[in-house]
């Protein structure tokens, strides 16, 4: 998988050297330019769905009534467990988003995820909220390899999905995704399940956005009991009415209005 600059990061690292030359002309609406290429970064790097940086998974083409739900910031012994016996009881599939040093903490749930059927997805090794957007390199790189090696210090194969904390991101990390074989996984329905104190409001906000083919975003852990009797009411009533949750294949996994590429086949198993 090769990882190809996009047209907003080209604007970014061009715009300091497009001011200066305006500038140094005389043409001081220059200033704009720099300002724009600001404005766009910080953007880019908060709302979760943009492509400026590189491709976000936001939904799955098909035709079918499905969608695929991914649980994030496991596993928990208090959460795991109930979830999956929600699944299973309503017959749904569903991606967890790990974090490695719970991972560590609790392998067993790890397993207990496979072995009910799910996938499992790198949500990094020690899940830095507040400082990923921020981080360079080396450290987005320790993050996510930290992740992969707890993985497979159990016997787990290596994830392909990879979902940011908070779903932030730079332009250092598409790059350092590719080069490992992963995708950026984001959302295009959420229930704000780690704020709202509703559980009513949380199905609400979800079954707004609900589609064919819509990535649903869940937690575990912050508002657990909140969280699970959301996730049972949303089961529930997507149940009545034939709307399945799935794992998708990933030959139909898109990214704002494109299809992934072929190379996403080895993660359909």
């Amino acid at each position: 998988m090769r990882f190809r600059a996009t047209a907003t990061i080209w604007f970014i690292v061009l715009a300091p050297f497009l001011t200066l030359l305006l500038v140094a002309a005389g043409c001081i609406w220059g200033l704009w330019i720099l300002f724009v290429s600001h404005l766009l970064l910080v953007v880019v790097t908060l709302v979760p769905s943009l492509q400026g940086f590189g491709p976000v998974l936001t939904r799955y083409g098909t035709n079918a009534k499905t969608a695929w739900l991914t649980i994030d910031d496991g596993p928990d012994p208090g959460t795991t467990p109930r979830i999956i016996a929600l699944l299973e009881k309503y017959g749904a599939r569903a991606t967890f988003f790990l974090i490695g040093e719970r991972v560590a903490k609790y392998p067993e749930l790890a397993r207990m995820i496979l072995a009910a059927g799910h996938a499992i997805g790198n949500h990094t090794q020690t899940h830095p909220q507040f400082s990923f957007w921020r981080l360079g390199p080396k450290a987005l790189a320790r993050e996510i390899d930290g992740f992969e090696g707890t993985i497979t210090s159990l016997g787990i194969a290596t994830p392909l999905w990879f979902r940011a904390p908070a779903g932030m991101k730079n332009p250092f990390l598409h790059p350092i995704l590719a080069a490992r074989g992963l995708q950026l996984v984001g959302w295009s329905a959420g229930g704000y399940d780690t704020r709202i104190d509703d559980s009513g409001k949380i199905v609400c906000r979800i079954k707004r956005c609900i589609a064919s083919g819509t990535i649903i975003l869940f937690h575990e852990r912050k508002q657990s009991e909140i969280c699970l009797q959301a996730l049972e009411q949303l089961l529930r009533e997507l149940t009545a009415e034939r709307f399945r949750l799935i794992v998708p294949p990933p030959k139909e996994l898109m990214t704002g209005n494109q299809t992934v590429g072929k190379h996403l086949e080895r993660g359909s198993a």
